[in-house]
């Protein structure tokens, strides 16, 4: 057992987002969170990063969250935020080797090892050729996998991406897509992925939590069941 949600309720003062909410991911998962805006998508996550207020349980690998000190730390769960900014130069292979730095002592440098797994990393993704070149200059789809490899580099159980492929144009969305699949299959990571792309979730393999539904649950995801959901959420409000 990867995750488990049992009895989830989580909101901000009377305003209740996740009512009831149980779910378990027996093994490394993709799972794509969806639903409309306001339906909790983002409460989850920051119930899972003990941001918000809850009852009931969240469970990772068997222990529960609210016991469990700096997960992050102990590379148990990582997150990647809806926006990630830099406003300063730096070099690409400088940004991802900072996907280490929960692992590093306070004011610890990085050494070589630290480097040539950053190296290997990008190679991975086939991004060599851009980690020399200033992060700031990159395209956002291109800048979307230079944070990807740097979460790749925190190599946690359990990440947490909220709406990676914003604003991407098409051609990134499926690169994007296609690396979180490999993500699972390869190296048996579970992946929560708050996203609107419904359409790029065609065939891939794992599960939709749609959380607009009243009963959300893990459906496995088919080109059947990403219509089925799509049609669901343009319906709007009123069948929630």
């Amino acid at each position: 057992m990867i995750v488990e949600a049992n009895n989830l309720v989580a909101g901000y003062g009377q305003r209740v987002l996740i009512r009831n909410l149980s779910f378990l991911i027996p093994a490394p998962a993709f799972v794509a969170v969806i639903g409309h805006n306001g339906a909790g998508k983002t409460t989850l996550f920051k119930a899972f990063q003990q941001k918000v207020p809850y009852q009931g349980q969240l469970l990772v690998q068997g222990q529960d969250l609210r016991h469990l000190s700096n997960p992050a730390a102990k590379g148990i769960l990582s997150y990647l935020p809806q926006k990630n900014t830099v406003n300063f130069p730096i070099k690409v292979l400088d940004l991802v080797v900072m996907g280490l730095f929960r692992k590093k002592r306070f004011f610890e440098n990085y050494d070589v090892a630290d480097y040539t797994l950053a190296t290997q990393t990008l190679a991975q993704l086939q991004l060599s050729h851009l980690q020399d070149q200033d992060f700031t200059t990159l395209s956002g789809g291109e800048q979307q996998l230079v944070w990807l490899a740097q979460l790749m580099l925190q190599d946690a159980d359990i990440s947490l991406l909220d709406e990676p492929t914003q604003q991407l144009d098409v051609y990134y969305k499926n690169q994007v897509f296609r690396l979180l699949q490999n993500w699972v299959l390869q190296q048996h990571k579970t992946i929560l992925c708050i996203t609107h792309d419904l359409q790029n979730l065609m065939h891939l393999q794992g599960y939709l939590l749609n959380l607009s539904k009243p009963s959300p649950i893990l459906e496995p995801i088919s080109p059947e069941a990403v219509q089925q959901n799509q049609a669901y959420l343009e319906a709007g409000r009123q069948l929630v």
